[in-house]
């Protein structure tokens, strides 16, 4: 049981209705389907009654909802208070190996580290690094994914190729991973490898691997709403840098 599953289970009871519940946090309904679901396994129990229509708490669902009331209004106001305050955090070892692994075949050990994870206040952010601009796009995405999934749960049976367009190359970054968030949004199937193939100043096309959602074995982590420009800033030093900030 994490903050994320009860915000949503939260919003869900007090709107009586999964659809109504996706809108107001801005996420899609099987997202919010798949965390409650999430949230009973890990619980065992039902929140819910089954089958009523507006939907209505189990004695159990009633009993969860007076502490997640408490909680998130604790979870608030501590957050309100603390606003200002910025942290430096590492991704976890899993996250590194499946980093690692995807890395290899792009080059040596010398490499130096795909992406490094910030917060920025209320949202989160990478910083991610590569030896030629499509490396950079690859590792970008490796690390939004950071903050959805464990990338080692996610089996890169499937194969789509994605292609997108902008104006420029900031552009094409921010348009390139909110089309990954659509693909697992809007298609239900999780992204875990990327291989950009095409990258010019205005265009991408890129070959990306991974599985339809299976809610036994996929647990999603934070909720990534979209990819912003704020404070985006994309460079060549000794290798390329991209910052990316993200609302969740």
């Amino acid at each position: 049981m994490n903050l994320h599953q009860l915000r949503i289970f939260a919003t869900v009871a007090r709107l009586g209705s999964f659809s109504r519940a996706a809108e107001e946090l801005h996420i899609s309904q099987p997202s919010v389907s798949i965390q409650v679901a999430d949230l009973e396994r890990a619980l065992g129990v039902d929140l819910f009654k089954q089958g009523e229509r507006p939907i209505r708490l189990t004695e159990a669902g009633s009993v969860l909802e007076d502490y997640a009331r408490r909680i998130l209004a604790l979870v608030d106001g501590a957050e309100a208070a603390v606003k200002e305050a910025k942290h430096l955090r590492r991704p976890r070892p899993a996250a590194d190996a499946a980093v690692d692994a995807e890395a290899a075949p792009l080059g040596g050990a010398d490499a130096g580290p795909p992406f490094e994870v910030i917060e920025h206040t209320a949202d989160v952010g990478i910083i991610a690094y590569g030896r030629s601009l499509e490396e950079l796009f690859s590792h970008a995405a490796m690390g939004m994914m950071h903050f959805l999934i464990d990338a080692a749960s996610v089996r890169p049976i499937e194969q789509r190729t994605r292609t997108v367009e902008a104006e420029d190359r900031e552009g094409l970054l921010i348009n390139w991973l909110n089309d990954l968030l659509l693909l697992l949004n809007a298609e239900g199937f999780v992204p875990a490898r990327f291989e950009v193939r095409e990258l010019t100043g205005t265009r991408l096309r890129a070959d990306v691997a991974g599985e339809p959602v299976d809610p036994e074995r996929h647990r999603f982590h934070l909720d990534v709403k979209a990819a912003t420009y704020h404070q985006l800033d994309v460079r060549k030093n000794e290798m390329w840098e991209a910052r990316v900030i993200f609302d969740v």
